[in-house]
């Protein structure tokens, strides 16, 4: 509206007189910044007015990539505990409150639905690991993407102190791979407090880990996750075929399969190449995981021995690789070190394991005597070395 008019008419003046006074001009415009801002405090508040607004509408930004901006993100989750751990085998989902705190103490509300995941630590876990599932149009209407699926790895055992350790040492792995190539699945370290739906007031505080999910992974790189089985080792990129399977000796993991897409994805690239994706590392030499058990049928005998399941013949074939992983050896140590959360002794336990590796591939020579040495030879004595105590028989 034409502000002579206003002037006018709310002053009853003529026009001239009315504009000559500055007196009224600025208690004029004072009374309408105050009445805009009283009519702006009165519109509705929108039920998303929980922080999201400070997301850009419709960007790349994802739920996981939200979470995955600080060490350690505080989660609740509200759901019917009992139906999980009675219905392990369920493929339902079920209805459960999702909540999480950003790093600038905002608390952000989702409604979700969750059900139990995983084969083998499904049925053997006292709470087994649970898949996550998001509203899309929620997702959609905070700003973020619909990639709306996310891993959630759990604590596993009811000894409080013993799952915290497993859950670092796995989270732990998932770092150390992700330091040696962008083809990683991210991983965002937890303290989730779970809370009954059916009783308000039983909760318990445990620590875990979310792992990205397979559709948001294949987006970020630029690929495509492969769900067919039967791909054969020499189909894949020989690169990360070798960073992969070098990597799964480092750690002394033996539970995975190519073929069989047990615990490795395969990521199909937009110019065709196949790169193979380790995840599940509780069966490792650096876990130690009390319910793993050796895998016989490589010729294991304890678990964490290391037996190596690439492709490759023979050192000089990784040649390139094995010099990858010696330079990279002074960032994997330093990250074991810096984990502030895992307590020193099983730092010293997983520092020391790393470093028998290291001895192994120290010359090429050492690293055919020992990553290529026949089956026979192969044996559990590197713990006794390092002082730890393998499981298996």
């Amino acid at each position: 509206m034409n502000l002579r008019f206003l002037c006018l008419k709310l002053s009853g003046k003529k026009t001239s007189k009315c504009m000559k006074s500055r007196l009224f001009y600025s208690k004029f415009v004072l009374v309408a910044i105050l009445a805009a801002s009283f009519l702006q405090s009165c519109a509705p508040t929108s039920v998303l007015d929980d922080g999201s607004n400070n997301l850009i509408p419709h960007s790349d930004q994802s739920l996981f990539s939200s979470m995955n901006q600080q060490d350690v993100i505080e989660i609740t989750l509200v759901t019917d505990l009992d139906s999980i751990l009675i219905k392990r085998k369920t493929e339902d989902y079920q209805a459960a409150e999702f909540s999480y705190e950003d790093q600038n103490g905002v608390v952000h509300n989702f409604q979700a639905k969750t059900k139990p995941r995983g084969k083998f630590r499904r049925m053997t876990c006292d709470f087994p690991p649970l898949k996550l599932k998001f509203s899309k149009q929620e997702l959609e209407a905070a700003g973020l993407t619909e990639m709306n699926e996310i891993k959630l790895v759990t604590h596993c055992l009811n000894d409080k102190d013993l799952s915290r350790d497993l859950i670092f040492r796995e989270y732990l792995t998932y770092k150390l791979y992700n330091e040696l190539t962008p083809n990683s699945l991210r991983v965002q370290l937890a303290k989730i407090t779970y809370r009954d739906k059916t009783n308000p007031d039983y909760r318990m505080t445990r620590y875990g880990f979310l792992i990205e999910d397979e559709e948001e992974f294949g987006w970020r790189t630029a690929g495509q996750v492969s769900e067919k089985m039967g791909t054969n080792a020499s189909a894949l990129s020989a690169s990360q075929e070798k960073l992969a399977s070098v990597f799964q000796y480092m750690i002394g993991n033996t539970d995975w399969s190519i073929e069989m897409l047990r615990n490795v994805e395969v990521l199909e690239k937009t110019d065709g190449r196949l790169i193979p994706v380790p995840y599940d590392f509780d069966f490792s030499g650096v876990v130690l995981a009390p319910y793993a058990r050796p895998n016989v049928d490589v010729g294991q005998k304890r678990v964490g021995e290391r037996v190596f399941m690439g492709n490759s013949k023979s050192a000089q074939e990784l040649y390139a690789t094995l010099n990858y992983f010696r330079n990279k050896k002074e960032d994997l140590f330093k990250m074991v070190e810096d984990f502030s959360l895992l307590d020193s002794s099983s730092k010293e336990e997983i520092s020391g394991y790393l470093m028998s590796f290291y001895q192994e591939i120290e010359t090429q020579e050492s690293a055919q005597a020992n990553i290529f040495k026949p089956k026979s030879l192969q044996s559990g004595t590197i713990f006794q070395e390092i002082g730890l105590q393998p499981n298996g028989n």
